[in-house]
């Protein structure tokens, strides 16, 4: 079977109810959907996205600017086109936009080799579990404690028993307030996760923060200092007794490979879009593996049923 052609279509998702991320309000999620068509009529699907629209031509182009690389390619002999993709990229770098398009070209590879010989792609890697434990990803710092607690009950009622809620405003006292007030709403039972999004700029106010919500029982501690420096992120890690979560903005295996050699996580969470595709995050969960350090994986849905808490480990 051969690659006859790519191409991409854009879809704007409007998000129903505005939240704010404490960096910038998100009004929609953009994507840029790619299809790869074969001789043999089937079509391969994937994605990349960016928030608000913002350089969504950007990253539509540079996914474009890879058709010389998968046109022609015969589908049993497309395992070279991670590699060869960021060769082509290199003068760009492995990261950042790189990365995100090459990305979605791979789903959409992967996802042709499923449809060729008609298994879930899950089953070719060799499926290890038909459950995983999920966690819902909600209470945005635009919530008021009286929405969070109507959120809370909602959510309880769905039957989630995991629910992760935003810190990282700049009022320490307040995100304090905020998980003491969630954690009354949603009693012992339910596992209470952290995020922060990045949004507390050195690790010494990070401890701090954490050091005042572990009495509530805190599954895991994400994102507790702006990305970029595993280092800071391991001196948070090193201080405090809650697990810390990270990896979310790293970039490619490489970079996962980094955050474990320096103990800068408990449970570390690769994005599929960032990894760069499918063989990059198995790269990565393999190298977690390896440190005994479980794998949750970041967004993408298609990953896993829901957000497993844990997939591997």
């Amino acid at each position: 079977m051969k690659i006859t052609r790519l191409r991409t279509r854009v879809a704007h998702l409007p998000v129903a109810k505005p939240f704010s991320t404490g960096r910038y309000d998100v009004q929609s999620i953009d994507c840029v959907c790619v299809f790869l068509e074969t001789d043999e009529g089937l079509v391969g699907e994937g994605m990349c996205f960016v928030t608000n629209g913002r350089r969504l031509k950007v990253l539509r182009d540079m996914v474009a600017s890879l058709e010389h690389l998968v046109v022609g390619l015969q589908l049993a002999q497309s395992g070279s086109f991670v590699l060869n993709a960021f060769n082509d990229v290199r003068a760009f770098g492995r990261q950042g936009i790189s990365a995100l398009a090459i990305s979605a070209v791979e789903e959409a590879l992967w996802d042709l080799r499923g449809k060729q010989f008609g298994v879930n792609v899950a089953h070719m890697f060799g499926a290890c579990r038909t459950t995983v434990p999920s966690y819902v990803n909600s209470m945005w710092l635009s919530a008021t404690i009286d929405e969070l607690h109507e959120e809370a009950e909602g959510l309880l009622m769905q039957g989630f028993r995991a629910i992760k809620m935003h810190v990282g405003l700049p009022d320490p006292n307040k995100d304090v307030e905020r998980v003491r007030a969630v954690r009354e709403m949603l009693g012992p039972d339910v596992v209470l996760l952290v995020d922060a999004a990045q949004l507390i700029a050195s690790p010494k106010a990070s401890i701090r923060l954490a050091r005042r919500i572990e009495e509530f029982d805190i599954g895991w501690y994400e994102e507790p200092v702006m990305g970029g420096n595993p280092q800071s992120e391991a001196k948070v890690a090193a201080a405090i007794d809650i697990p810390v979560a990270t990896g979310e903005y790293t970039y490619n295996h490489q970079g996962i490979f980094e955050l474990l050699q320096l103990k800068a996580a408990d449970i570390l969470m690769p994005d599929l879009q960032r990894m760069g595709g499918p063989t990059e995050f198995l790269k990565a969960a393999a190298i977690c593996g390896a440190f005994d350090i479980p794998v949750s994986s970041h967004v993408f849905p298609q990953m896993s049923p829901r957000q497993g808490i844990r997939v591997n480990g």
